[in-house]
């Protein structure tokens, strides 16, 4: 079993007197203040992500003195909450207050962090970069515009929740998705925020990945910078991966593109560029 890399803390996050749970990665050593990451989960995703992905990249990071932040949202895994409460208002909130938590902590550079997000989590690290000093930005497998949530396809069903009768609910993926969830989502204005973002970003996808294809087609993606491929907005296919680059060789693949951009942009952030 290969050692633990640098120093892991458990931490508490607290949003609208709910309590978040949390880890920081720490590197081992470093001769003055880091940069660091704070990561966004995907739509049900918790702080360890698919395949422990999220640890993976953290303790990857560690070695190159990098810290990061991971946790999980209100209503999520071992924080306060229920699932249908959760909204993307309340997952922005909840980034936002990570951020706030890293830009505050003595051993992190507050002028370099950075959010990342993964799947349904681009959508809240784009929102939450739009709403704090953060200029760099990492997606993973981005789907910003939730079609079910924009009714594009059949009407969910609602029904009351059995144990709490004042909320109506409908499943999802074993969860029940309030309908807040629903309302908010429609009054969230994806194509401004896009417009928004001033920073840079590195987007990563899998080419064998039929969530991200469907908002390739039926999104006007080629109107916004995120997706131009060019030195401020990076784009890169991954060759076969998934979804969730479910193998070792794929996650490789992403967690070393990753961790190359990051250093890339905070050695240019040293130069004054």
């Amino acid at each position: 079993m290969k050692p633990t890399v640098g120093i892991e803390q458990f931490i508490e996050l607290e949003d609208n007197g709910g309590r978040m749970a949390g880890v920081l990665h720490l590197p081992e050593q470093a001769a003055g203040p880091c940069p660091a990451i704070v990561y966004c989960p995907g739509k049900n995703g918790e702080r360890y992500e698919v395949h422990r992905l999220a640890v993976k990249f953290a303790r990857r990071l560690a070695e190159q003195g990098i810290a990061f932040v991971r946790f999980d949202y209100y209503g999520m895994g071992l924080s306060d909450g229920h699932y249908y409460e959760v909204t993307t208002s309340t997952k922005v909130s909840n980034a936002t207050v990570a951020y706030e938590y890293a830009a505050a902590h003595p051993a992190i550079d507050e002028q370099r962090i950075a959010f990342l997000g993964f799947s349904d989590g681009a959508r809240i690290a784009l929102m939450a970069a739009n709403r704090t000093d953060v200029d760099s930005l990492l997606l993973w497998s981005p789907l910003f515009y939730e079609f079910g949530g924009k009714y594009l396809g059949q009407r969910p069903k609602f029904t009351r929740h059995a144990r709490d009768p004042r909320q109506m609910v409908v499943p999802w993926a074993g969860l029940w998705v309030g309908i807040d969830f629903f309302k908010d989502l429609q009054q969230t204005d994806l194509e401004r925020e896009l417009t928004t973002f001033r920073g840079r970003s590195l987007l990563i996808y899998g080419d064998n990945d039929p969530l991200v294809q469907e908002e390739l087609e039926k999104e006007h993606t080629d109107r916004h910078a995120i997706y131009a491929d060019v030195p401020e907005h990076q784009v890169t296919a991954v060759a076969g991966a998934g979804h969730l680059f479910t193998s070792v060789p794929l996650e490789q693949q992403l967690m070393a593109r990753s961790g190359k951009w990051l250093d890339e942009q905070w050695s240019r952030k040293a130069r004054g560029g």
